[in-house]
């Protein structure tokens, strides 16, 4: 790739090198791309807020150019930043997720951004209405900067929150009336499962249908999944909300809740807020010391408030920018 020249010598630019290993693409090059993406986490926020796991599957996932990702090295060959680029052509959107090490966002990030840019008009193949993501923590100003110098602008901002589970009950917290839950295990209730989710998310911003077939990989198709704590609420027997929890944050000894839909028909009985405090208890039971999640902080569905009432706080902050690509770029 010509933009590889942008990183200047004695830096150097390359592709990375996946391999096999254990039936899941992997290999020494995810390790070095996770040392960035720590390295600049930590020196931002004071810790590691993504897992290795989460980092290997995003890399090689289903939406991932493979070929576009980059990895950049110093004279020594140690590494110092990172590209990865995703391809959603459901959502007509490149995502191109760029990391440097402390220091080096003039060297480094601002021409990893540059490649992305250009990966991206060769992924949307020059047709209009695609556009360009990209994310960075709200206190990375270094990031940010670079970004809208890059013509992206602020779009969302979204919050990563979470609840410190010491003292917390380990008892099973008691159900709004009528309401009993189970674990998704078969393929009907998985299905179920994904069609409560779907509904629930069909307003919210950047949402976009997928089938079935190409929602159940994102969920089942890594190292940290957890489908033993995917769960259906019920009346009756109607299926009514979801809950999907995976183990993307053991690493800091944390449950990790990836998403939480209630159909618009149960919203305001309490099957939500009875839901999270399910998974809180089980948290607990197995000693985590905390639960996280993500929300979009200008969720239409009250989502935020529901999530301060259970006593979860906002812990990091990420803003995401977007730029016109193809025809309209």
């Amino acid at each position: 790739m010509q933009d590889d020249v942008l990183i200047k010598a004695p830096m150097t630019c390359r592709p990375m090198d996946l391999t096999m290993v254990d039936g899941l693409l992997d290999g020494p090059d995810v390790d070095r791309a996770y040392e960035v993406v720590s390295e600049s986490d930590f020196a931002m926020i004071g810790r590691v807020e993504s897992s290795r796991e989460s980092l290997r599957f995003q890399i090689t996932s289903p939406d991932a150019a493979q070929h576009e990702h980059r990895l950049v090295e110093d004279e020594r060959g140690d590494p110092v930043g990172v590209l990865v680029i995703e391809r959603d052509a459901a959502a007509r959107l490149v995502f191109a997720d760029a990391y440097c090490l402390p220091g080096l966002e003039t060297d480094v990030l601002a021409p990893l951004v540059a490649m992305g840019i250009a990966a991206g008009g060769r992924l949307s193949e020059g047709e209009p209405g695609w556009q360009m993501e990209a994310g960075a923590l709200a206190k990375d100003v270094g990031a940010c900067a670079v970004l809208e110098a890059s013509g992206y602008a602020q779009v969302r901002r979204f919050w990563q929150m979470g609840i410190d589970l010491a003292g917390y009950s380990l008892a099973e917290p008691k159900a709004p009336r009528g309401v009993t839950r189970s674990v998704a295990a078969s393929e009907g209730h998985r299905r179920l499962l994904h069609s409560i989710h779907e509904s629930a998310f069909a307003e919210h911003f950047g949402s976009v249908a997928r089938p079935y077939e190409q929602w159940l990989p994102w969920h089942k198709d890594r190292q940290d999944a957890a489908p033993d704590l995917w769960w259906l609420a019920w009346v009756e027997d109607e299926p009514v909300a979801e809950i999907t929890q995976d183990h993307s944050r053991d690493d800091v000894n944390a449950a990790y809740v990836r998403s939480l839909g209630v159909a618009a028909s149960a919203r305001g009985l309490g099957i939500g807020r009875w839901l999270l405090q399910c998974a809180f208890a089980e948290a607990a039971r197995r000693g985590r010391e905390q639960v996280c999640l993500t929300v979009d902080s200008d969720n239409t569905t009250g989502a935020t408030a529901l999530y301060e009432s259970v006593g979860m706080v906002s812990e990091v902050v990420i803003d995401l920018f977007r730029r016109p690509l193809g025809a309209s770029g």
